[in-house]
């Protein structure tokens, strides 16, 4: 067997064995031309190589096809969608143990950095950049990194999960804005420190699982400016990143505080961190409720609360993120549930799935993937809770 990289492969082009994504599975069979859309699902995936016993050729004629050759054909192109779906889920999976661990050690050193700060001692903003560094290098290596996002266990501690969690969401973002990697740094950076105001604001509030009283309300509400001192005057970082802890809770139609700022008016870091913030804010349990499925933050972020963000960032991010982010659960037609995997932009409500139970409810043993894309007789009914495996 022989490796081959898929930029050398063009259209058209055939082996005269069998190519494979893996040892087991066949990407194209013997004989049979590459197509463009071949090449743009192996570069969509991260598939970089391939591998074959065969020899190359390359199709000079058109091919005439049968009605008997287009069902099998049809056939063909359907089974290569499972087994690439399949790549994808293991590609998933596997990227997770790397992501759990980069997770842990961000974690502890956010709740370090909010510590310290807690207690009036000197931190090291390079202990923070690094972190930034390295969860930039993951989410630009790993483009499904939203699977990874939504299936985390956060439980307790919900300021520093709150932190990480919309500090990933922000960077996402930035990388869908297409930003370099230094601003890419920078703006994680801007996010990791947004709430260290809130290490000044007494636990009892800052982690009561009941509604705030209004005294309580207006003393979380000076967490922006007391971040934003606390990063221009003790940790003295760039004044345009320290803006994003002072201006994370402006709103875009003038709503928010502590200075009422609109529209561009708003650092554009910090109109990023807004974004990701309540979605994570959303997704996420509370001390005083449970989390919101990721299909209703969606929803009530483009209808009731749509005027708080900057509508080009915020659809930028829902385009991408989709209506079903990869890594929610669903409920479709037939009554089986799946977990999405895949979106698919030009038709958002009909993504890639990993089938999880069938009709009665029993789970499934083997590995099943569905693109709704082209399953056309079956539909999602309703965003559903991630069923206990």
């Amino acid at each position: 067997m022989k490796v081959i990289k898929v930029s050398e492969i063009k259209p058209g082009q055939f082996f005269t064995k069998p190519v494979y994504l893996d040892k087991d599975i066949v990407f194209v069979n013997a004989n049979v031309p590459i197509s463009e859309n071949d090449l743009e699902r192996l570069k969509k995936f991260g598939i970089t190589e391939v591998s074959t016993a065969g020899e190359v050729g390359e199709s000079k004629a058109p091919i005439v096809s049968s009605p008997e050759l287009a069902i099998l054909n049809k056939g063909t192109e359907k089974t290569e969608e499972i087994n690439t779906l399949k790549i994808l889920y293991e590609q998933i999976v596997k990227s997770k143990t790397h992501f759990h661990t980069l997770y842990r050690e961000s974690f502890e050193t956010i709740q370090y950095i909010y510590r310290q700060i807690a207690e009036d001692k000197i931190i090291e903003i390079n202990s923070i950049r690094e972190v930034s560094e390295k969860l930039v290098d993951y989410i630009r290596a790993n483009p499904h990194v939203a699977f990874n996002i939504l299936t985390v266990s956060t439980s307790g501690y919900f300021l520093y999960n709150q932190v990480l969690q919309s500090s990933l969401f922000s960077i996402l973002i930035g990388t869908y804005l297409e930003y370099s990697k230094p601003k890419l740094v920078e703006l994680g950076i801007s996010s990791l420190f947004a709430d260290i105001g809130m290490a000044k604001i007494p636990s009892y509030i800052s982690e009561k699982n009941s509604s705030l009283s209004e005294d309580e309300v207006k003393t979380v509400r000076k967490h922006t400016v007391l971040g934003y001192q606390i990063l221009t005057q003790q940790v003295k970082i760039k004044n345009n990143l320290a803006l994003t802890a002072l201006q994370h809770h402006e709103n875009f139609d003038g709503s928010g505080y502590p200075q009422k700022l609109s529209g561009t008016n708003i650092e554009e870091f910090a109109r990023i961190h807004t974004i990701a913030d309540n979605f994570a804010a959303r997704i996420h349990p509370r001390p005083y409720r449970g989390r919101i499925l990721p299909y209703e933050a969606i929803k009530s972020m483009i209808s009731i609360d749509m005027n708080k963000f900057d509508l080009k960032i915020v659809r930028i991010f829902l385009n991408k993120i989709s209506m079903y982010p990869i890594g929610s659960s669903v409920e479709l037609s037939d009554g089986r549930t799946a977990m999405v995997i895949d979106s698919n932009t030009a038709k958002p409500l009909r993504p890639s799935l990993k089938l999880m139970q069938d009709a009665s409810g029993a789970f499934l043993k083997d590995m099943q993937f569905l693109n709704l894309l082209n399953d056309t007789n079956i539909y999602i009914t309703k965003a559903i809770e991630t069923p206990n495996l």
